[in-house]
């Protein structure tokens, strides 16, 4: 096949400009990019990714590690979605950031490289994924991954890992930050971690995350550069002749026979992708074999509900044919919340490495865990109900509760970390987010108005019990910041979270719960973690794609992005992100050699 066909198809009366290629991907995020890199490996395979973003390179600010909190403030490389105002939030709409650019959000992230917990990605095969744990995960971590040994000085600082955790070999830089050096500060920070009974972890990455150090991030070292997807995975490759990047938007999956509705007993087939250039001319890239979407939590769900994939309900609400009846379709958001711990120092610090600390539920409650644990158990089946009547997409409460049953488990049973205090010192302030990993509320994503642009809804704090650890989480930030000898380095009392007087400060450390519940209603905020919206589940239990990745009811066409994660992480989602779409793109390629189809142009009618 040519590395591009350009034909004139007629598609609902319509005459538009296509093009042909084996694999067409939509999205150049960070899963997409490395299914580009790993399908255009055979230059007898033709890959085109689509996607509306620019290339960032000539942007200083995405390569610069400390300019994180300038690239969250710019339109350039930020998106800039928001909630609908949020109930438990106090009504406020929250911001929820994500990469606009050839990268996505590794463009932009702080680069935590942080796996989870070994027994969270075993749970994936309980909810209808066998295959998808952490043994078959752990070789591509390491496949993917440069790891640069910490320096000496880095080790005095609290990095640490075991080398045959790491992969040495791939394309993805994984280090420490070279420019952040206050050995006073961290020691400070481990000692009081350690009066607080958090041990240091020797390595984040190892299977279990409990305890505090210095979490390795997705930089360059010895370059003191961020390593985006697009630096680890399309520009080393960007001249392979197969490989084409297509700047538009894609709006919808085009199907090999238009004339298919929900009533047809066969899978439908994707024959293509249609898009828009940025003139506002509309297109069509066709494939010979698939379509994969990776346009991530808050495009993946539109795109298919646009296709008429989803809830037939709301796809007849905003005038879409309904194709396949999949109602998880933009169901299951789940994202974690936060809260910032601030406290202003004597003098000024430069420790702004990421010193991370993640902990259980037993670390959290105390000696209340037992007691916590039994009564949560029994509530399990109305957290389900609250869900289920939230989200009318949503499987019943049966099915749901079934996915509360695993994650309870996880957290009382198998004692998988619940909380993260990221804490950091710029200049004159010392910060710790607190963030509750773990959340049992879900929300949605869909369209409005058959628009490009998501009505996103996380619904935090649906059920009690998310409060009930988001508190908790705090009070151990609080804890950690009236602690010595990190106390000794603050001037005054805790700060408002956002270092003005515009808002509150958080409770006295042991002040009642009802005033901790009230103060981080008003103060939480997005974690930037938001994933599920085409869940990799059991169908029955609101899933969106097979084992395989494959959507149900459809034939060549596949989501490879953070939506398909069917539960949150004790960590961070890049990680395993890289993990999920080297291991999709060995998929592909099994499934196109044990094909026995030939590989033509696709018809569309």
């Amino acid at each position: 096949m040519q590395s591009a066909i350009t034909l004139l198809t007629a598609v609902a009366g319509l005459s538009l400009a296509a093009e042909a290629y084996d694999y067409v991907i939509v999205g150049g995020g960070t899963c997409g990019l490395v299914l580009a890199n790993r399908l255009s490996q055979d230059p007898a395979t033709t890959v085109a990714v689509i996607d509306p973003g620019p290339d960032a390179r000539s942007n200083p600010l995405v390569g610069d590690p400390a300019s994180s909190l300038s690239l969250l403030q710019s339109s350039l490389t930020n998106w800039h979605y928001r909630t609908v105002p949020q109930t438990n939030a106090s009504g406020r709409s929250l911001e929820i950031h994500s990469g606009k650019g050839l990268g996505g959000s590794s463009l932009i992230n702080g680069m935590a490289y942080v796996r989870g917990d070994r027994a969270q990605l075993d749970a994936w095969e309980e909810l209808g994924n066998p295959g998808w744990n952490w043994n078959e995960l752990f070789p591509h971590f390491k496949k993917v991954e440069k790891m640069f040994l910490p320096e000496p000085w880095q080790v005095d600082l609290g990095a640490s890992i075991r080398p045959h955790n790491h992969g040495f070999g791939g394309e993805l830089h994984v280090g420490y930050d070279i420019t952040r050096q206050n050995t006073s500060f961290y020691s400070a920070l481990e000692k009081s971690w350690a009066a607080l009974d958090q041990p240091a972890n020797d390595d984040v990455n190892g299977g279990s995350t409990r305890g505090s150090e210095i979490c390795p991030q997705t930089l360059d070292p010895e370059l003191n550069r961020r390593w985006d997807a697009a630096s680890a995975f399309l520009w080393p490759v960007a001249d392979r002749p197969n490989l084409h990047l297509i700047n538009g938007t894609a709006t919808k999956v085009v199907w090999a026979n238009s004339d298919q509705s929900i009533q047809a007993s066969s899978d439908i087939s994707a024959s293509g992708v249609k898009y828009t250039t940025p003139d506002n001319e509309v297109r069509i890239a066709l494939v010979s074999r698939e379509v994969i979407l990776s346009a991530g939590t808050f495009r993946t769900p539109l795109i298919l509900e646009r296709s008429g994939i989803g809830n037939p309900r709301l796809l007849k609400q905003v005038g879409i044919e309904p194709v396949v009846d999949l109602p998880g379709v933009g169901e299951n958001l789940v994202d974690q919340s936060n809260v910032p711990i601030v406290f202003e120092t004597k003098k000024p610090l430069n420790g702004g490495n990421p010193y991370v600390s993640f902990a259980t539920a037993a670390d959290l409650f105390g000696a209340n865990t037992s007691q916590l644990a039994t009564e949560s158990q029994r509530s399990l089946g109305h957290w389900a109900r609250q869900v289920a009547n939230s989200n009318p997409g949503l499987p019943d409460a049966a099915a749901i509760e079934k996915i509360f049953r695993i994650q309870h488990k996880l957290i009382f049973k198998k004692g998988v970390t619940l909380a993260e205090i990221f804490t950091a010192a710029y200049s004159g302030v010392v910060v710790s987010t607190a963030a509750n990993l773990l959340p049992f509320s879900r929300g949605s994503i869909h369209l409005y108005d058959n628009s490009t642009a998501p009505v996103i809804d996380p619904k935090y704090l649906t059920v009690g019990f998310d409060l009930t650890s988001q508190v908790a989480a705090a009070r151990l930030a609080s804890r950690l910041a009236n602690t010595p000898p990190l106390s000794d380095l603050a001037v005054g009392g805790l700060l408002p979270p956002d270092g003005t007087g515009d808002s509150h400060p958080p409770p006295m450390t042991d002040a009642a719960d009802e005033d901790w519940k009230k103060w981080a209603a008003d103060a939480i905020s997005s974690n930037w973690h938001s994933m599920g919206t085409a869940a990799m589940m059991a169908r029955e239990l609101g899933g969106v794609v097979n084992p395989r990745l494959a959507v149900y009811g459809t034939r060549r066409l596949r989501v490879v992005d953070a939506s398909i994660m069917p539960t949150q992480l004790s960590g961070h989602p890049t990680a395993v992100l890289y993990a999920i779409a080297d291991r999709a793109a060995d998929m592909i390629k099994s499934d196109a050699s044990s094909s026995h189809n030939t590989r033509r142009r696709p018809n569309i009618s």
